[in-house]
């Protein structure tokens, strides 16, 4: 089953989109997004597969405000087919490994059944898989380096946005250090008790879920400010965080990834630290140093900086042609 959107976003009048289900966890369909410029010619075209963010528990394939604008920019620019996954939303029975799990079976699909299902609904229209661009912004980022380790040779760049690419940094396990800014900069106030975050937790464990909003973000905050988000959010029912849903001793342990990578992390940022950015660029460095990486740092700039036209300008020029020059070469 399918269906076509608009998505409703101005963000998105540019592109016909539409969403199909690429698997079904207990009687709910988790789908992913298409979206095709509205001007584009018959032909191949080069893809962009974007995996969405939103702390690891919303969120989803269509949600405008983490949507990156230069994102669609790129695939506009560059005639490109651009599509984004669901995947279960945290918590889930299985914490962390749910979700490694859907974005394997997203990327199976999309190779596999995509292609004849775009044939269906855009005739003419082919994805170009030897020019693909694979992106993720924090929580996203840390699916993308998951899935950039599990299929190196199939992806011609990797776009990183202040990714959380080290699940055992302590602010994920410990909360803020003392004197730490505020997580996202919220207050006591802005977020739930911890009682009431842990009833959420339960409560949300008990049914499959692939989209969310905004709502969602206090409980998050509230366990990571509280020092719970680890062993309530992303570990649970017993399965531990292992090498395999770690980036960063997936490269330690000789894992190779896609030879472009772009990262861009602000200095600022209140969730996802820049030291977890700067940990990957120095083991990318030391163990594949035969990488084309370039490591952008904004200054004085928090999480998710580039939704903001003014403050993405400065980076916007260079970073873009790093970007497309590596993926379309």
């Amino acid at each position: 089953m399918s269906s076509t959107t608009t998505a409703g976003e101005p963000a998105f009048a540019p592109f016909e989109v539409f969403e199909e289900k690429y698997k079904t966890v207990s009687s709910h369909d988790i789908k992913a997004a298409v979206l095709i410029p509205r001007d584009l010619k018959p032909g191949l075209h080069p893809v962009i597969v974007n995996i969405h963010g939103g702390f690891f528990a919303t969120g989803h394939s269509l949600f405008a405000p983490w949507f990156n604008p230069w994102q669609l920019k790129l695939a506009i620019d560059h005639g490109a087919i651009l599509v984004s996954a669901d995947y279960r939303l945290l918590p889930t029975p299985n914490g962390i490994a749910d979700q490694i799990e859907d974005l394997e079976d997203f990327w199976q699909w999309s190779r596999t059944e995509l292609p004849a299902l775009l044939q269906h609904r855009a005739p003419g229209h082919s994805l170009d898989f030897d020019h693909l661009l694979l992106v993720g912004g924090s929580a996203g980022g840390y699916y993308a380096a998951q899935v950039a380790l599990s299929h190196p040779n199939e992806i011609a760049a990797l776009a990183l946005t202040y990714p959380a690419v080290d699940l055992k940094d302590s602010v994920f396990v410990d909360g803020p250090a003392p004197g730490a800014p505020a997580i996202l900069g919220f207050t006591e106030k802005d977020i739930p008790s911890l009682s009431e975050s842990l009833v959420w937790v339960e409560e949300r464990r008990k049914v499959v879920a692939s989209k969310g909003g905004f709502d969602i973000t206090p409980y998050c905050v509230s366990l990571t400010q509280y020092g719970r988000f680890t062993d309530e959010v992303l570990e649970h029912n017993g399965v531990k965080l292992s090498t395999l849903e770690l980036p960063l001793e997936r490269v330690k342990a000789g894992e190779k990834l896609p030879k472009n990578i772009w990262i861009i992390h602000g200095d600022a940022d209140s969730v996802v630290y820049l030291r977890q950015s700067q940990s990957f660029v120095d083991l990318v460095k030391e163990k594949l140093p035969e990488t084309n990486l370039r490591f952008d740092v904004a200054v004085e700039e928090d999480h998710a900086f580039d939704m903001e036209a003014a403050k993405w300008e400065p980076y916007a020029v260079a970073a873009m042609k790093f970007v497309a020059d590596a993926w379309l070469a």
